[in-house]
């Protein structure tokens, strides 16, 4: 039975599928059909396109299309979409490299004074030593381009003081533009516009560059691309691919994104015998600019030699930050598959300090956007070969990791400190003019554990605190923190009064100066105080209270009775607790109301604070129950000492 009802169903299925592949095929023939009617459709039209051209052409030449003939060639196909323009691809971008592999793009523009010492032969000599140092020292690490410029002036040291990073980018920036522009060109002609034609551009042409990029109108902008593109190609590109790498460069390429990661300014400078080197060194991705550092030599011979161990102390490596949680962070350097000669040059060191820094960017990669996350330094402690595993120190309450965002690169730069010293700035957050003068600041090697509560012994095993090194803002708000070789990082307690108001690491000697926003305390320091005073008043209310008891009780013993009854009124007119809970709402509530307008809530929380520490005294001392007690005790043995005591229960004198 079950064989006959197999054999049905293979039946079945047989038919269903002859009856599919006869329906596909009879569409098939007709769709081939279809196509063959068309092409021909098409040519016969091509036919009498062709025929029909000379007539359309002396038609056109004498008569001329009304709008009534353009309206009905409109209507003609209705459903017919209307054609729309698509813009030119974007530029062609190279594979993703990974971090560790891209390399640094490395501009190194050295300004010689003018000095018969340093003449053509030399300045030669030194470049092309120069240029062999760092191949042996760096090696293709750094994508290196050594020149002569003409915009470090005056051509020493000031010169160099004298540059900005805002100057360095906008020029980058620039630089990079009128290159895209020229690369674009390349493109679309396939290689016959030349590249590095008039390169670098002329200061005119940097002019131009800037008044565009300054532009912010669309509608101005896009015309103004297509007037430079077209001095650009200076009549060797036709017209339709000007105008085709015109829209390239309004939409995708203004301003371009530049592509160098590092320049290090370095001028050679004679002052007397000497021969004096500084140099500098701009970062592109945190855009921060280096103190100039200055070395002297009297051998022109090692000129080279100087410039390359400059270079080495102010050469910052880039990582880039791929994990971070609360306590620590794991880095990837760039360029680490291309280890140096030099150590001075080493990406991945031990016990190296890097500053953490977000670059928040737009869809053409253009940066946006930058923050670093203050009072915050990440320390190497296991390192590897491109990677390293660190440490997070910092002074804000946001963890390192929340950070991560779309379109955003997290990146630390690594910290060199150069100074013997840093200056402390103290100033409040809602008015930088106003130094903070007299407020104490302690340094620890190390954070300290938190204090025990007050009633709290110590635990046995508990390690001794540390002794901090203490400072005294002076009338500037100014205090000097010296380094300390042993320990780079160090922490920073600053206190007002009783109150923390910062505590934050510190590398001493990366900078020479800093400063330190902290909380206006003006509020609480004004409710503290007052609160001393009420405190000064509390502790003598209770003084006396114990005093007139401790007579109450004397008299008692004595029989003095009259005396009695004046000491307890004299206790009856002591200040109560509700007194004090007044007192305190008296203090606060000016306080707490100029503080909800600052939204200040710190310093809410410290004012509170203090109110209820005389308050937690005050009920503890001045209980009311308590009082009512000891009275009631008077009372009783009074009626068993004295017959002549009044009886029953009444209020007691100076009782209301």
């Amino acid at each position: 039975m079950l064989r006959h009802q197999n054999a049905s169903h293979f039946l079945i299925r047989l038919t269903v599928a002859l009856v599919v592949t006869a329906f596909l095929a009879t569409n098939v023939s007709a769709q081939q059909a279809d196509e063959s009617t068309s092409k021909k459709t098409e040519e016969v039209a091509k036919e009498t396109t062709s025929t029909a051209e000379p007539t359309e052409k002396a038609s056109s030449a004498t008569d001329k299309t009304t709008p009534e003939t353009q309206a009905t060639d409109a209507t003609e196909n209705p459903d017919e979409p209307p054609k729309v323009k698509l813009p030119p691809p974007p530029p062609k971008t190279g594979p993703k490299v990974p971090f560790e592999l891209q390399k640094y793009d490395v501009e190194l523009p050295i300004a010689f004074s003018p000095s018969p010492k340093l003449g053509p032969a030399v300045r030669e000599a030194v470049i092309a030593e120069l240029r062999a140092l760092i191949d042996r020292s760096v090696g293709p690490m750094w994508n290196l381009k050594i020149e002569e410029p003409d915009w470090i002036t005056p051509r020493n040291r000031t010169g160099l003081e004298r540059l900005t990073s805002e100057w360095l980018k906008t020029r980058s920036v620039e630089l990079r533009f009128a290159q895209a522009v020229r690369e674009q060109l390349s493109e679309y002609t396939e290689g016959k516009f030349p590249i590095e034609a008039e390169s670098p551009p002329s200061a005119e042409m940097r002019s131009e560059i800037r008044q565009l990029l300054a532009i912010t109108e669309n509608d101005v902008l896009e015309p103004a691309v297509t007037d430079f593109v077209t001095k650009i190609a200076g009549g060797k590109v036709d017209a339709e691919k000007v105008a085709t790498v015109s829209e390239v460069v309004y939409l995708y390429l203004t301003p371009a994104p530049v592509t160098v990661d590092k320049i290090f300014p370095v001028t050679v400078e004679v002052e007397g015998a000497n021969y004096i080197i500084s140099a500098r060194e701009w970062d592109r991705e945190s855009e921060l600019l280096t103190t100039v550092r200055t070395r002297t030599t009297i051998d022109r011979r090692t000129i080279a030699s100087q410039i390359l161990r400059l270079l080495g102390e102010v050469f910052r490596p880039i990582t880039l930050i791929d994990e971070a949680t609360p306590q620590t962070a794991r880095i990837r350097y760039k360029a680490g598959e291309f280890p140096p000669g030099d150590p001075a040059f080493a990406l991945a060191k031990k016990d190296a300090m890097y500053v953490p820094f977000f670059r928040y960017l737009d869809r053409n990669k253009i940066m946006q956007k930058l923050q670093f996350l203050p009072w915050s330094y990440i320390t190497a402690t296991n390192v590897e070969r491109i990677r390293a595993n660190c440490e997070l120190s910092t002074g804000v309450k946001t963890p390192l990791g929340s950070f991560k965002r779309r379109r955003m690169e997290l990146r630390a730069l690594e910290l060199k400190p150069y100074t013997d010293q840093t200056t402390l700035t103290l100033v409040p957050k809602r008015n930088r003019t106003r130094p903070l003068v007299g407020y104490l600041v302690a340094v620890y090697d190390e954070i300290p554990p938190p204090p025990p509560k007050p009633g709290e012994e110590p635990e046995d095993d508990a390690p001794e605190r540390e002794k901090p090194d203490i400072y005294r803002s002076d009338r500037f708000g100014n205090v000097t923190v010296p380094v300390d070789p042993n320990k780079p990082l160090q922490w920073v307690f600053i206190r007002s009064g009783s109150a923390l108001l910062a505590k934050f690491p510190l590398v001493a000697g990366a900078e020479r100066q800093m400063t330190v926003e902290c909380p206006d305390d003006t509020i609480r320091l004004d409710v503290e105080g007052q609160i001393v005073l009420l405190q000064g008043r509390l502790i003598d209310t209770i003084a006396k209270q114990a005093m007139v008891k401790a007579m109450i009780t004397n008299r008692l013993k004595k029989g003095e009775w009259k005396k009695v009854d004046e000491s307890l009124k004299e206790l009856d007119e002591l200040p109560t607790i509700k007194n004090f809970e007044t007192l305190v709402s008296e203090i606060q509530y000016p306080a707490l109301k100029k503080a909800d307008e600052r939204r200040d809530r710190s310093s809410k929380g410290r004012i509170k604070k203090l109110g209820d520490a005389v308050l937690k005294v005050a009920r503890i001392h001045l209980d009311q129950q308590k009082v009512d007690e000891f009275r009631e005790d008077v009372v009783q043995e009074r009626q068993l000492e004295d017959p002549d005591a009044p009886r029953g229960n009444r209020s007691a004198p100076g009782r209301n």
